[in-house]
């Protein structure tokens, strides 16, 4: 056999491992398919793992506000991160830092309060579920598109 021979050999096998143009095109239709799909569904269940962050806040902060209540006999004077006496909690900001508390003064008399958590950073982009807010009565309501059963 001439090396002429074995060289056109050796070509027609390389062309017969490899992969075709159009099947590589296929294999990353494919993936960018399945990828539109999955991330939309995995970036709700981030966001939604992130709101336990701002469930567990807003209990622990009506459950300071029922305790500055006990003290002061009114929830209007409670104010969260200024410095002062009247604070029941040191800072605005969540433990993990997705939400930022807040007394809603509009709603907070010296019997009632209204209590709110809004996202924050990564956690903006959940407009299922923006703001959190919980009331005296333990009311939950949420500002956004879902409705509140589905984000607390």
């Amino acid at each position: 056999m001439s090396a002429a021979a074995e060289l056109r050999g050796s070509i027609a096998r390389a062309r017969v491992a490899g992969f075709s143009m159009i099947e590589i095109l296929i294999v990353l239709v494919i993936v960018a398919i399945l990828g539109t799909i999955a991330y939309p569904s995995y970036k709700d269940k981030v966001y939604s793992g992130r709101r336990s962050d701002a469930r567990t806040a807003l209990s622990d902060l009506a459950s300071r506000l029922e305790s500055y209540y006990a003290k002061t006999n009114s929830y209007a004077t409670a104010t969260i991160g200024t410095g002062n006496a009247t604070d029941v909690l040191p800072a605005a900001l969540t433990s993990q830092g997705y939400y930022t508390l807040a007394i809603d003064a509009a709603n907070t008399t010296a019997t009632t309060y209204s209590i709110t958590a809004t996202p924050t950073g990564v956690q903006a982009g959940d407009t299922r579920c923006l703001t959190l807010i919980i009331n005296s009565l333990n009311v939950r309501t949420v500002t956004g598109t879902a409705p509140a059963t589905s984000c607390w």
